[in-house]
């Protein structure tokens, strides 16, 4: 193949790679402007599936481009997406949207421009685009520049390169953009020095803890109400509550119906018919089973219970079911039958725990079941009543079918030495005392044609599921919410409550039942929100506007900070005396020695970069204590989030000019960078939140 064709193919497979990264892109570039959309004279197209600040997004509009969000998934899955997987790209095309479009009011307000001439110097330049430059390079890292120029030079190539022009505009918007918010951070030598520090300084440290809860009894401290008004008014920030809501709903699950279970019976039954009439199994399983044929040989263990007993009762050449199993219905041909390598049992048990270490009375317990087994009584009755295995206990005892390796040792040894209707027992093993009925054993190994149909959603049910939520919403609208559900039978849930743009209880992130709650009053229905494969009925069943709580609502938690606060006073006083008592040669152990509640460890090195210390946690207040120390040097009492620290400082790595010199450039990008992100998405966030976005998807797509 020549070599210019290698390129245009792979150029190919760059844009399609491009375009299902960049989608935000290239999906929502498709020949107008998102700023400025046409309405259309067709009323159904020209309705709108939302609004974003001043652009609304019409049925036909929005439809076009989820139809090439669902074409560019299929070309790079090679399968239609499912009904679930529509609806997240659905979701993730919304998405895009606000963030497009929120960023092209932006770019235009900025008056940001990219000429044709900058798409070009960047194209043909030194650094060309990452994307298109990964693809000309080898696995040792060297760029084929001759080969990436032939490539994007080829007229064959132009169309490509048009519709990448396009993405690479947007890209470089956004770029400029990004960088007009942030051009005011700014990154200090401290903070580069900070950074450097954090990470590359090694401490190893000694320290003493004095737990307040300890050391200084409730009894200790008194606090009057002056003290707690005083409290409370300093600090009234901590007892600032933001806007709640809450909601009663009702879930109207998307889930088969009978309708749709029938539909399946009623289709296995026509192939069954059909296998009795003399045509070919293995051919019916080609066109209508939804899993791939397994062509091998499998043992016991390797399908569900309710399959694996009709399979090895059946005989070579037996046609199994329809069996109803946890996946759907299957439909199951009997190949062949071999003896296997591997034995494997089939056997139930009754656990018995050793509670509180009385192994007597747990041995003397399983001693009298067994008693009550041999002399005539049910061993899955007696499960029921007295086996702890959480597992099979509610099962009878039922173990299932199991091969070596499955159970522990002194229970397998067991299982595998019996014979099949004995019972064995008691055996003790890690978990207790277990008493075993071996039911069979068997080697054998077989090989199945399986046919498997999913039990699926119909549109007749969503349809008809779809309406329940519509009807509920319409009546409970006219009348009372709690009356239509009790008359309807419906359960109705309530959500804890949540604030303005969080996640709501029992649903999630959702923007748009969140947004419901806080623009609407009290006792408010709602129309059916699709969420989490259901349609839910919402009804704002309590709402609290911002504020601060009262002192007496808060009293006891303030009283417990200002009681702890004195603790801590008391604590610090016992901490420096104790600290003036040591000698210089003395080790901080003899503080154990003088009081022995308080206690002494040792760390191992570490740094502060992680913000965690094994066996301290995240405590900035022992970080920033430690950080000045110097090697040898004993701390004055320190003030962490637990309670009061003296440290020692054992050992503290020399900071070492030369790699700081040598790493101070890529830090100072790392750190710029970080900030710059940070800031650029919290003003985003911020952005976003101040939009007016109206989302009307649900009455348009089920």
């Amino acid at each position: 193949m020549p070599l210019m064709t290698k390129i245009r193919e792979r150029l190919a497979i760059v844009f399609s790679i491009f375009a299902g990264v960049f989608v935000v892109y290239i999906v929502l570039d498709w020949g107008m402007g998102i700023t400025d959309l046409k309405q259309t004279s067709n009323q159904a197209e020209s309705q709108e599936v939302g609004k974003i600040d001043d652009h609304p997004i019409t049925y036909k509009e929005f439809s076009e481009l989820l139809r090439r969000a669902l074409d560019n998934q299929k070309t790079q899955t090679g399968s239609e997406p499912d009904e679930n997987q529509q609806r997240a790209i659905r979701d993730q095309l919304w998405n895009q949207l606000i963030e497009q479009t929120l960023f092209d009011d932006q770019i235009e307000q900025l008056g940001i421009k990219i000429t044709d001439q900058e798409i070009i110097d960047w194209v043909r330049g030194e650094n060309p685009p990452d994307f298109l430059k990964q693809q000309f390079t080898d696995t040792t890292g060297t760029f084929n520049r001759q080969a990436y120029d032939g490539a994007i030079m080829d007229p064959k190539n132009k169309p490509i390169m048009v519709q990448l022009e396009s993405a690479l505009r947007k890209q470089r918007q956004r770029e400029k953009l990004q960088s007009l918010i942030t051009a005011s951070v700014q990154v200090s030598e401290s903070e580069i020095h900070q950074r450097f520090t954090d990470h590359n300084i090694k401490y190893e440290v000694e320290y003493a803890f004095f737990d307040p809860n300890i050391l200084v009894k409730d009894d200790e401290v008194q606090t009057s109400d002056d003290e707690l008004q005083r409290f409370y008014k300093d600090n009234l920030d901590d007892y600032k509550i933001e806007a709640t809501r809450k909601f009663k709903y009702v879930l109207f699950h998307e889930i088969p119906s009978q309708s749709d279970t029938n539909d399946v019976t009623t289709e296995m039954e026509d192939i069954l018919n059909r296998v009795q009439a003399g045509t070919d199994f293995d051919t019916l399983a080609k066109i209508y089973s939804e899993t791939p044929p397994f062509d091998e040989y499998r043992g016991h263990g390797a399908f569900s219970p309710e399959i694996e007993t009709a399979i090895f009762k059946a005989k070579a050449g037996d046609i199994v079911g329809p069996i109803n199993d946890r996946d759907g219905y299957h439909l199951i041909k009997i190949k062949n039958f071999q003896p296997g390598k591997e034995e494997y049992v089939h056997a139930s048990h009754i656990l018995i725990n050793i509670e509180n270490n009385d192994s007597t009375a747990a041995l003397n317990l399983a001693k009298t079941i067994l008693s009550e087994i041999k002399s005539g009584k049910d061993f899955s009755e007696l499960a029921r009543t007295h086996s702890k295995d959480p597992g099979s206990g509610a099962k009878g005892g039922d173990l299932g079918w199991f091969g070596k390796g499955r159970m522990v040792k002194p229970f397998e040894e067991a299982a595998f030495k019996g014979k099949p209707g004995q019972v064995l027992g008691p055996i003790k093993s890690q978990f207790g005392y277990h008493i075993i009925k071996v039911h069979s054993k068997d080697n054998r190994e077989v090989k199945v044609s399986d046919i498997h149909m999913t039990i699926r959603l119909s549109s007749r049910t969503r349809s008809e599921i779809s309406q329940r939520a519509q009807d509920f919403s319409y009546l409970s609208k006219e009348g009372s919410f709690e009356k239509e559900a009790a008359q309807s039978r419906y359960n109705i849930l309530e959500t804890q409550s949540f604030q303005q743009d969080a996640v709501i209880p029992g649903i999630g992130m959702n923007n748009a039942v969140n947004k419901f709650a806080f623009k609407n009053k009290l006792g408010t229905v709602s129309e059916p929100f699709y969420i989490q494969k259901n349609y839910g009925v919402f009804m704002v069943s309590e709402v609290k506007e911002a504020g601060v709580r009262p002192l007496d609502e808060v009293k006891n938690v303030i009283e417990s900070r200002v009681k702890r606060e004195k603790k801590n006073e008391k604590i610090k006083t016992m901490a420096a005396e104790l600290r003036q008592s040591l000698k210089s040669t003395d080790s901080l152990q003899m503080l154990s020695i003088k009081n022995p509640q308080v206690s002494v460890q040792h760390l191992e090195p570490f740094n502060l970069g992680s913000g965690y210390i094994q066996g301290i946690g995240r405590d900035l207040g022992f970080m920033g204590g430690i950080e000045s120390l110097k090697p040898g040097e004993l701390s004055n009492p320190i003030l962490g989030s637990r309670g009061v620290y003296l440290a020692k400082v054992i050992s503290k790595s020399a900071f070492d000019t030369t790699a700081y010199g040598q790493s101070k450039i890529s830090l100072r990008s790392q750190v710029l960078m970080e900030k710059k992100n940070r800031f650029f998405s919290e003003w985003f966030d911020q952005l976003k939140k101040s939009a007016e976005i109206v989302d009307k998807r649900d009455l348009f797509y089920r």
